[in-house]
């Protein structure tokens, strides 16, 4: 026999005993979240977990690590082995405001990530103490124009979303407010409804049990529309400053390595689940729309809001060492 037949007749032999690539995924897969259970994008994370683990035959398990603004759910993302067994549902913070704010951040939002699936987008609501006397945006600004710096506003932190979003409405209507930082928007929505702090932005989702009870009262919205579970209550777009536009979005990356034939296959899972009536019914429960995104159009829209978020935190001043 000629060496070269030998040799091929060697190789496929040792090809038909080697097992076969198992099909992904071949075991449980890590959701890591950046927040304790019970915040938004964890209910989030782990509705989406549920569904893919019905859709893909394995675990989907939710991990969270909360710390460093989100950022350290992203730090173990970006570290991980890129094979599609940890994955980051993450909010727009880590991504798009932390590099702005913490000088020695461990990851790069720019490269080390994989854009997978966007969930959806959580408009933010302007609220107040059901017993406050601002019945309206132009009740609220009038008072603030009045009396610099006396109305306090809550946050979740320096740096998180409902404080950057704050200040871009403090900004635009050229009103003056205290900032009061809280260890995170529950606490700071728990203040409110007992009157220690006077406004804040928090996403609809949360908010909306608490206007319910009678606790609190919305002013308006800042997103694009109103929202169908809070219909009455008007955009600041329609209060008088038409194009203001700040949603939290919420959405799922993997580390940037990852075959493209995985990235490929949960992604098209995920749209399909986003797509579903299911999912459609759910989010509109929280007050929250879906946005159909490829992955190339959710890669672009995180670098758009990047710049959008970039310009709120130097409008802020905020900066985390």
């Amino acid at each position: 026999m000629h060496l070269p037949r030998l040799v091929l007749t060697i190789l496929l032999s040792a090809a038909a005993v080697l097992p076969a690539r198992a099909e992904y995924p071949a075991k449980p897969v890590r959701v890591l979240v950046g927040f304790p259970a019970g915040q938004t994008t964890d209910v989030i994370a782990r509705m989406l977990g549920q569904r893919l683990t019905a859709a893909m035959g394995q675990s989907f398990f939710i991990e969270n690590k909360p710390g460093v603004g989100a950022g350290l759910a992203a730090e173990m993302t970006a570290r991980a082995n890129a094979d599609g067994y940890t994955i980051l549902a993450t909010s727009s913070g880590p991504l798009t405001v932390n590099p702005w704010i913490y000088p020695n951040l461990k990851y790069d939002s720019t490269r080390d990530f994989e854009p997978i699936g966007f969930l959806g987008l959580f408009p933010l609501v302007l609220v107040v103490n059901a017993r406050s006397p601002f019945n309206s945006v132009e009740d609220l600004i009038r008072y603030a124009r009045q009396n610099p710096g006396k109305i306090n506003y809550a946050s979740g932190g320096n740096g998180v979303t409902n404080h950057l979003v704050m200040e871009m409405f403090r900004h635009r209507a050229g009103i003056d407010l205290t900032h009061v930082p809280y260890k995170g928007g529950v606490a700071g929505l728990t203040d409110l409804a007992g009157g220690q702090v006077d406004v804040m932005f928090e996403v609809a989702s949360i908010v909306q049990p608490l206007v319910r009870q009678g606790k609190l009262k919305p002013l308006a919205v800042a997103s694009q529309k109103r929202i169908p579970t809070m219909s009455a209550v008007p955009t600041i777009g329609e209060s008088g400053y038409p194009g203001f536009q700040a949603d939290a979005w919420i959405g799922v990356v993997a580390p940037r390595r990852v075959p493209a034939a995985i990235s490929d296959k949960l992604a098209t899972e995920i749209a399909k689940i986003v797509a579903s009536p299911d999912w459609q019914a759910a989010i509109s429960n929280l007050g929250a729309v879906t946005v159909p995104m490829s992955r190339k159009e959710f890669g672009s829209f995180i670098a758009s809001e990047r710049i959008k978020w970039g310009d709120a935190v130097k409008r802020a001043n905020v900066r985390i060492d």
